[in-house]
Order: C-alpha cells, then structure tokens, then sequence
C-alpha cells in the first residue's frame, strides 16, 4: 500500500469550520444520479434540530450542495436508498429519519437531470428504516419502511400493473422495534429477497437480530439461527468472504441478549449454506448509530473481501476508522492495516461508504460522523468528519468478463406465466468465480419501461460502469424466475460485479415475448404427453412446428423441427418444452 499524507489523500466536501454539516449520527450513499457519468453524493445534512439539504453534486471531483429545488431532506438517524422505482430509467431516491417534520421522510423522484419532485406515495412510519427490492418476482419494484413501535413495525408496499402500491404489514405484525436495521439479501439463494432485521425488542426488552425468508410471494418468516448473537443499534453488511457463492455476514450493534453485554464486537458470520457460523470477532469498536458503519468490499484489488468498520475504541482511546485486509478467505482470517492508524480519520455515530470517486479502478471510502477533535493522527480534525479518502493501491481492478449463454423460458400454467431467466457464469482475474453477483437489467419494450433498472451504463465505452456501488441485484444466483408479467415484448442482460463492485460489460440483450392470447391458440391443436420414459409431441395443425426440450434448470437439451408426430427418450426428472409455429409459442412442463 502506497501511503500518503492526509492532506494528500483525505478531501473534506465542506468547511467543518463553519457548521454547515453535522455529521453525526448520519446516513450517506453515492450514485450517478444526473447520467453525466460522476459519482453524486446523497447524505444526511443536520444542523440542531433542522433538516438541511442533503444533495451533492460532482463537478469533476468538487463537490457542492445542489441548487433549489432539492427536496430530499433526511432527519436524524436517516436511511438512504437509490432505485428506478418509476421505469423511467432514472434514480429515485427514499429517504427518512426521526423529524418533527414530514419534510424529513419521502420518495423523491429524479427527471434525469437530479432534479427531483417530491412524490405523494405514503412513507407513514418511515423512521429509521426504508428501501427498494421487488419481494413478489413480479418484476415491479416495491418498497418498504419501518420505523419505531407496535404501529410503525415494518410495512411493505406492493407495486401493481397499474403503477399503484397495496401496503402489507401482515409479515411484521407481532414486531415492535426501536431503531431497527434493515438489509435486503437472497440469504438461501432461492431466487426470492429476503431481509436482516436487527434492533431493539421492546417487548422483550432485549437487542434482536433475525433473518426473514420470504416464501416468494412477499411473504415473510424468521429461520431459526442458532448461532446468531443478537445485537442492535448497530449495522449488517453481507458478502461472499469464503468464496462458496453464499452471502456472509458482519454484525455489530449494542449487546443485551443472548449473554452478551458488550456493545463494541463486529462479529463476521460463515454463511453455511443457510446456517450462520462464528468466523471472526474484531474488538473494541462501538459504532454508536443505526446502520452503514462498516463495509465488506476488496480495498486492495487481489480478489479477497476486506472490512473497513468506524466506532469508539477503548482500547485505542478515540474513535476509529479500521481497515482490515484478508489474507485467508477461507479460513476468515484478517490482518490490521496501518491506514488505519496513519491516513483514515476516526469515527463514531457514522456512516461510510465505498465507491470509486475519480474513475480510477480502486474503491475510494467515503466518511461521515463524530470524530471529537482528535489530536493524536497526523494533523488535527474537526468533530465533525465529512470527507473521502482516495485509495492509493498500486493494483488497478480488471472488468470480470461478459456472461454468455443468456437464455428465457416462458411458460404458462392455467392462468399464471412463469418466466425463467438463466445464464452462464463469468470470469474474473481475481475474484472467485463463486463469489461474483450478478445484475439483471429487464425493459419491457412495449411500454418503454424498466422492471430492473441495473443502475450501470450498458453501452458504448463505459459499457458496464455501475452508478452505485452494490451487490448486484439477482446477488449469486445465475437463475431468476419471475411471475406473471404483463403481455408484452420484454429485452434482457446480465453482467457480473466483482468484489470491488466493478461491473463487466453487459452481454448483448435477449428478448422474449409474454402472450396469453398466443399460448391459447396453439394449444388445441398440439398434444403433448408421456410414455414411460419418452416425452411425444403430436402436430395436428397445418402449420409447422418447432420443439425446444429445456432441463428445469434452463439448459437446452433436444432440439426438433418440423414435427408432425415426435417422441424422445428422457431420464427422469422435470422438463419444459416450447413450442412455435414462427408466430406463436407454448410453454408446457412435463415431468418423466
């Protein structure tokens, strides 16, 4: 690691000086959000009790408030999350905090420029938790809040054909939290997003952390997690260390349950196929604040998830600021790095982020929270901290290479369509192949509109350059079933993210057709039955007919044209076959 002064490596984005940032106690994020290809900066902007404006905008590495109208206005203890949620392809932005004031909690929607409106959907009860995730594979982003008691537990709001959202509480009815955590991940790896939930039981009277499996349809559950410490007021963050394509997970937060008293242990959990392990303890730092204190990201470019984690030591006697690097994914194991005591200014009540600022193939760290005047790191800090480090790594991050074999099976059963999406896996220099994420990008074609907004630039040079920094949105799966869209010509890619979050270039787009109507007319003239081990396909129409043969997992395996009677011989198990006479398709699963 190359090292630098402070002053040479560490940029504040404002003038501490003359208050017009508190900074603690804060939420922040990076985006692209004015497609001008600079990361922006969203963050909670608090000064005593009055919500300050919270927009940041780039101008080649400057950085400065964002002129009238700006209305994203997050209160204290704030949460922050991007996404298309309108199919513009634009970012959106939720937002909320504990505030006196409505201002301090919304959906503001971009016009593509970053001017945003603030929209009319209801965020009641939007407090300490919000963001964005499709939980019913509808293809129809949706969002969710949760906030502080009975009456604000978590509610999730499910976006319809029409563009309207039916609010759910049902799954978190019996929660009464106080400063809840919220992180969305594909914990199983089932195809369905699931949720983290951390924060304080206050019927219990204890800190509570659990995992949410969702049964697909937006429905959630707890799994019971055994070797889960529950901790609270504190942050989750989840990544593949091991490399064994299941998401892993570092939690801190204030003790209280379980026979844990202390308040200052991230603790890193092994993902074991749906079980979490005890992997590694990193002592003492206390975050002091809800959410986004650490980051599991690679800072040195070889491949591995290093951690980067703010909070107050006792040990060291000031806040901190650690970097981690791993020097045995495997076995978990991670060694101090000396930025953390030279170049990276100390933090509690924070919030950091990771995103590579200036372009330069190597994730740069962005930091906000109370640093108290300290003295002892090279120069001497406000008590307020709002700046970036660039990273100095002498290794530059390759793309991981583009997906290949992109391939879409629609089928129809009665009155519902399935659609299967599927692809092979990439490459990367570094990064275990296991461990990519993957990000889908959906547009229906027919309205113009996007279902998953990859949040990357998919063509031309910067092919594949992602405008935030994240898990990819489908996380490892390589398979993704969604349910029921609307007729319509619908064009597809992937591409895979690295542990850098570099994406690679988007394969060339797919495209596939949802017709009930078409489905209906081919199927009475077309039998498709079994016999014994043979799958028979008879043509009673005048027109030609075509067969593709898929396995349950997407791969193509026979092939027939031009059928009027056909049987092929199969091993047992489940198939889907499609059916096209060159204007219309079917879509019939078979079991042998």
């Amino acid at each position: 690691m190359k090292k630098h002064s402070f002053l040479a490596t560490f940029c504040l984005l404002c003038t501490m000086a003359n208050a017009q940032f508190s900074t603690h106690n804060t939420n922040t994020v990076s985006a692209e959000i004015n497609a001008v290809g600079d990361v922006n900066i969203v963050l909670k902007n608090e000064q005593g009790e009055i919500q300050k404006k919270a927009l940041l905008v780039n101008n080649n590495g400057t950085y400065s408030l964002a002129g009238t109208p700006n209305v994203i206005i997050p209160g204290q203890s704030a949460d922050i999350k991007l996404a298309d949620l309108d199919g513009d392809g634009n970012l959106d932005v939720i937002f909320n905090g504990s505030s006196n004031s409505e201002l301090g909690r919304g959906i503001a929607m971009n016009d593509g420029t970053g001017v945003f409106t603030r929209s009319t959907l209801d965020v009641t009860g939007a407090t300490i938790s919000c963001g964005f995730a499709d939980f019913d594979n509808n293809g129809l982003l949706d969002y969710y809040v949760f906030g502080n008691g009975v009456d604000n537990g978590g509610t999730i709001f499910f976006q319809n054909n029409d563009g309207t959202f039916t609010k759910d509480q049902s799954s978190f009815a019996a929660l009464n939290l106080v400063d809840a955590d919220i992180t969305t991940i594909d914990f199983n790896n089932d195809g369905h997003i699931d949720l983290f939930i951390s924060g304080w039981d206050d019927i219990a009277k204890q800190r509570y952390s659990a995992i949410y499996i969702n049964d697909g349809s937006g429905k959630f559950s707890i799994i019971a997690q055994p070797n889960l410490i529950q901790k609270g007021y504190g942050s989750s963050v989840w990544g593949d260390v091991d490399g064994d394509g299941w998401l892993d997970l570092l939690l801190n937060g204030d003790g209280g349950a379980n026979g844990e008293a202390s308040s200052d242990i991230y603790r890193l959990y092994k993902n074991n196929k749906g079980v979490l392990e005890v992997k590694a303890t990193f002592n003492d730092y206390r975050q002091l604040s809800v959410g986004d204190g650490a980051r599991m990201v690679d800072w040195d470019n070889d491949g591995k998830l290093d951690i980067i984690l703010t909070g107050w030591s006792n040990t060291k006697a000031r806040q901190a600021t650690m970097l981690f690097t791993c020097t045995d994914a495997t076995n978990f194991i991670f060694a101090e790095n000396a930025l953390s005591n030279t170049d990276f200014p100390g933090v509690s009540e924070s919030s950091i982020e990771t995103a590579d600022l200036n372009n330069d193939g190597r994730i740069d760290l962005l930091i906000t929270g109370f640093n108290g005047n300290q003295a002892t790191q090279i120069g001497k800090y406000n008590r307020n901290i709002c700046g970036f480090y660039l990273n100095q790594s002498a290794t530059i991050n390759a793309k991981p290479s583009t997906i290949t074999n992109l391939t879409s099976v629609v089928a129809q059963n009665g009155n519902h369509t399935t659609v299967t999406l599927s692809w092979n896996p990439a490459f990367d220099d570094k990064t275990v192949q296991a461990a990519l994420t993957y990000n889908l990008s959906l547009k229906n074609k027919t309205t113009g509109k996007f279902l998953y907004n990859p949040m990357a630039i998919m063509s031309g040079t910067t092919n594949g350059w992602r405008r935030i920094a994240a898990l990819g949105n489908v996380f490892t799966n390589r398979k993704w079933v969604l349910n029921d869209l609307p007729e319509g010509t619908y064009e597809w890619t992937v591409q895979a993210i690295d542990a850098n979050f570099t994406g690679g270039a988007f394969a060339i787009a797919k495209s596939f057709n949802v017709s009930t109507t078409g489905v209906k007319e081919i199927m009475s003239g077309v039998n498709i039955g079994t016999s014994d081990k043979q799958l028979i396909i008879e043509n009673k129409t005048t027109s030609p007919l075509n067969a593709t043969i898929y396995s349950a997992s997407g791969t193509i395996i026979k092939e027939i044209r031009d059928i009027e009677k056909a049987s092929v011989v199969l091993t047992q198990g489940i198939y889907l076959v499609k059916l096209s006479d060159g204007s219309k398709e079917m879509i019939r699963k078979v079991v042998i």
